[in-house]
């Protein structure tokens, strides 16, 4: 059968030719539609992941849903050590997160308050390539006991403060007291519209002091080895949380669950561009089905022959979608070749684009993906699209009366 299919196909080679092009033309739109889909999410997801929320959070029970000044978690420098012997932990770094009251010399602005080590976040996130103005931070006062805190741009505009100038904060500490201190400004960080706008960051240890929170921090930031794989280490992690902090309620939340709204934006964004190539091959498959019902019409008397010399449907049923899946699979490898080196250029070199801000990180390229999937979900659904599309024409021949067949011939 697979011979017989093989002659047919190339009995009439302008139409095979044609129905090639179209299938082939098809899978190449649609490949790389899909690099360059995939390859922008995920560039998007691996700085966000690694810049905002981390792959895996470590916090207090409830404090991802309710964050509350109160539900810390003790640590020292033997746990940090620790979990980042865990396996698939790439870095972790520990951050304490509130809100406080900021006063330049004649202003006050409400900002939002992050204590980090500097040493770690910098090996975790992009905050130390985010400076406007100023130098990074250090975990050590200075000589005239005061601890440096870097602002974001929002903050530094309100209370009209810049590099070198006084801070005042004033909040409430963990343990009910009032918390107020006297900071130096050592850096501006970010845009009027990044994410860091209205941050105040100190050291963790100044943070610590401020909110009368010793050895305590909110959040362990966890970095694995590839946000898609999330979810299986957080469950990794809270495992071996549960058995450290066993006197304490401690779980492990992955980013997708951490950024539940931004995750399901994006994943309803991608929703749309598959829809968009689903048309796109629905669309390409209707020519095919046209190409096939022509080519049953024209063996209708062979069809015929065929059939009174004892083929049974079943068998011209089966030739008729052999020949369909052979087209789509010849169409779909020839075009591999073709979007092989474009999707590698797109990956390795990219298209030049206006930079875009996206969570304090530039962009200024489109990028591709080369990946199994890239290549095989399009192939597969024009195989798929065009067995159904053959379905149709498969059936009519195979009920086909042989005398009524046979007078076309």
């Amino acid at each position: 059968m697979f011979k017989l299919a093989l002659r047919n196909i190339l009995r009439s080679r302008r139409r095979t030719l044609l129905t090639l092009l179209s299938l082939g033309g098809g899978y190449l739109l649609t490949a790389l539609q899909l690099s360059v889909t995939e390859g922008s999410y995920d560039q998007m997801l691996s700085t966000y992941t690694r810049d905002t929320t981390g792959h895996v959070q470590i916090t207090a029970e409830g404090y991802v849903e309710t964050p509350r000044l109160y539900d810390s978690l003790s640590l020292n420098d033997a746990d940090l050590s620790e979990l980042e012997a865990q396996p698939n932990v790439v870095a972790v770094t520990p951050r304490i997160e509130s809100s406080a009251l900021a006063y330049g010399e004649t202003k006050s602005f409400p900002v939002d308050v992050v204590g980090i080590d500097p040493q770690r976040e910098a090996g975790l996130s992009f905050l130390a390539d985010k400076l406007r103005a100023g130098t990074y931070l250090t975990d050590q006062p200075d000589t005239d006991g005061y601890f440096a805190a870097m602002i974001g741009a929002q903050v530094a505009r309100q209370l009209s403060v810049g590099v070198g100038d006084e801070l005042v904060l004033v909040s409430q500490g963990a343990d009910g007291s009032l918390a107020n201190d006297l900071y130096r400004v050592s850096a501006i960080v970010g845009t009027i519209d990044s994410a860091e706008s209205r941050r105040v960051v100190l050291p963790l240890r100044a943070a610590q002091q401020f909110y009368a929170m010793p050895g305590k921090v909110h959040r362990l930031i966890v970095l694995g080895r590839d946000y898609r794989r999330a979810p299986q280490l957080a469950e990794q992690l809270d495992g071996w949380a549960g058995q450290h902090w066993d006197d304490t309620d401690v779980g492990a939340t992955s980013w997708q669950v951490v950024a539940a709204d931004f995750y399901r934006t994006m994943e309803a964004d991608k929703s749309g561009g598959q829809v968009t190539m689903v048309i796109l091959i629905f669309l390409v498959c209707v020519g095919v089905l046209n190409t096939i019902l022509m080519s049953v019409m024209e063996r209708t008397g062979e069809f015929g022959v065929l059939k009174a010399i004892g083929t049974s449907p079943g068998r011209l049923f089966r030739l008729i979608m052999l020949e369909a899946g052979l087209l789509a699979i010849l169409a779909c490898l020839l075009a591999l070749i073709l979007v092989l080196p474009i999707n590698a250029w797109f990956t390795w070199v990219g298209l030049e684009i206006e930079p875009i801000e996206f969570s304090g990180v530039l962009f200024t390229r489109y990028a591709g993906q080369m990946s199994f999937y890239v290549f095989a979900q399009p192939a597969l659904l024009i195989v798929v699209a065009t067995l159904i599309a053959a379905l149709w024409p498969a059936w009519r021949a195979a009920r086909l009366v042989p005398v009524e067949a046979m007078r076309r011939l």
